[in-house]
């Protein structure tokens, strides 16, 4: 498949509203404190990042001051002592790595940065071992784990070192991909449960269906990676498994497609669904079987993909969850930016007039003075992201970090 350029989806009046919005949460353009944490989920990578885009948007009006300056700031924050050193994608190098190179850092700490991130990813990978059954969701997921590690590598699969580190990195996912007894390999224990409330639910331990923590994730990195070019022994049949696997997990209501965010075990009950976000619940598990359905040239993974995303918009918001909130992990943003690729990807005008229904939701979630959090992930960087996606014709090529694209 062959997606058309990126496209602007909202009318004018929309698109005027999405930029005054971007207006008042970034200001004016100005100048990055000397040092600031490096993580991409609340950090300066992230801030570099929407500066970056803020720049290529709108080009000419000094975005790219306080593009390089939060860059340079989250540089001088890794190299402070205790500063974090893992791979990780948000809370690790991986995040700040894809910032420098999408802002154009010097190419000496780049070639450092990237040698850490392979070494790492090489070793997580090895570490798992072909006999692992059962992991804690942190050494594979999106956020800290291998899957988020291989988002970036993906992007520079050209290169040697990265290359390899990938191969490593999408071998052990795969292996990750089977099951022993009827149980998949990548279950979580009862006691890598994180907090104290799940190890007392899931005594037996789960299965984790979501896109930031659960298998939804690394079925996304092994599918855009088989769409690439790139691949390991067993990957399409992983690939193959995976979604297999989460569609025999789906919860349907009168709406359509649904998913539970944790399947228990051994007894396979699921927790209530209703989710619409991309961390959990259907809208990113679509993205990821879209992903597959692309990669695997399956029709009908596909159109469960965009039915499943069709269902979640439909729902009324009394049905989900949470409360809406304006950031890419749980909120309006993060459905909106998997709204606009479908609607990108699809050419279905049902996408299109979803998303400026979300853009108007998430104009309001973010007026003045309701966005403390300046980050990525949950906070006014990523929810000016997502705003530009909808209001420009700029590709937002920063989702690579979502897995999105």
């Amino acid at each position: 498949m062959t997606a058309p350029q990126w496209a602007c989806v909202l009318p004018e009046d929309a698109r005027a509203a999405a930029l005054r919005t971007v207006a008042a949460l970034v200001g004016r353009p100005g100048t990055a404190p000397r040092a600031v944490p490096p993580d991409l989920a609340a950090g300066g990578a992230g801030l570099a990042l929407a500066f970056h885009q803020l720049d290529r948007c709108l080009p000419g009006q000094g975005w790219d001051v306080p593009a390089g300056g939060y860059l340079a700031a989250a540089l001088r924050g890794a190299g402070r002592p205790g500063a974090v050193r893992t791979a990780g994608l948000y809370r690790g190098l991986g995040g700040l790595a894809f910032a420098a190179r999408t802002v154009a850092a010097d190419e000496g700490v780049l070639a450092v940065l990237d040698r850490g991130i392979e070494d790492a990813a090489t070793a997580g990978a090895r570490g798992l071992g072909g006999g692992t059954h059962g992991v804690a969701a942190r050494v594979f997921d999106v956020i800290s784990g291998l899957t988020g590690t291989g988002a970036y590598l993906l992007c520079r699969a050209a290169e040697p070192g990265a290359a390899a580190a990938l191969s490593d990195v999408l071998g052990a996912l795969v292996a990750l991909c089977g099951e022993r007894a009827g149980v998949p390999h990548w279950h979580t224990p009862a006691a890598a449960l994180s907090g104290d409330a799940l190890p007392r639910l899931y005594p037996g331990g789960a299965l984790n269906c979501g896109f930031s923590h659960g298998i939804a994730g690394p079925l996304a990195l092994l599918a855009l990676a088989l769409g690439a070019g790139v691949s390991v022994p067993g990957q399409r049949e992983a690939v193959e498994w995976a979604a297999g696997w989460l569609l025999a997990q789906r919860a349907d209501d009168g709406f359509g497609p649904d998913w539970p965010r944790l399947v228990a075990l051994p007894d396979r009950s699921a927790t209530p669904a209703a989710d619409s976000s991309w961390c959990y619940g259907s809208p990113g598990i679509a993205r990821s079987l879209w992903l597959a359905g692309v990669a695997l040239d399956d029709r009908s993974l596909r159109d469960v993909a965009a039915g499943t995303v069709t269902a979640a918009l439909r729902r009324p918001l009394a049905r989900h969850r949470t409360h809406p909130e304006a950031g890419l992990c749980h909120g309006v943003a993060g459905l909106l930016q998997i709204t606009l690729r479908f609607a990108h990807d699809t050419g279905d005008p049902f996408f299109a007039t979803a998303a400026v229904e979300l853009t108007g939701q998430l104009v309001e979630l973010a007026g003045p003075n309701r966005l403390r959090d300046p980050g990525f992930l949950t906070g006014a960087a990523g929810t000016a992201l997502a705003l530009l996606a909808a209001a420009t014709s700029v590709p937002p090529t920063w989702d690579r970090m979502l897995l999105l694209a």
